[in-house]
């Protein structure tokens, strides 16, 4: 008797996840984004975007691709990026989803750390339910 899942059904799982998110959820979180100040950046492909800090023109971009989304922060003078928020659960809500990247924002603006983008996903709970 076989007492794990197979990789067809997490495989399956996560596209029904997905798929749920980029049909569902993804608009909703476009709008919040919008509202909370995120700009496109090509009217053509609405899940690019960024954010421009006034004081002093760094920016943070946020990407969502097929099975992420990333935020980045850019510093203007320098050029450099800096991964601030990388999350891949996409069975979170909008709600969740944009708590974790104003949070991830906040602490990489007020403090210049990079927040647990990953312990805010609850990855590490759902793999104890799992094993």
């Amino acid at each position: 008797m076989i007492t794990f899942p197979l990789f067809a059904e997490l495989e399956k799982h996560r596209d029904e996840a997905n798929s749920n998110f980029h049909h569902n959820i993804k608009p909703l979180l476009l709008e919040r984004l919008k509202d909370f100040g995120f700009v496109q950046t090509n009217e053509d492909v609405p899940g690019i975007m960024e954010l421009q800090e006034k004081a002093t023109q760094n920016k943070y971009l946020l990407t969502i691709h097929r099975y992420e989304i990333i935020i980045q922060f850019q510093h203007v003078k320098t050029g450099e990026h800096v991964l601030i928020c990388a999350i891949s659960n996409l069975e979170l809500s909008a709600h969740v989803i944009m708590d974790t990247i104003i949070n991830s924002i906040d602490s990489w603006l007020q403090y210049g750390v990079v927040y647990d983008y990953k312990k805010a996903q609850g990855l590490e709970e759902r793999a104890r339910k799992r094993g």
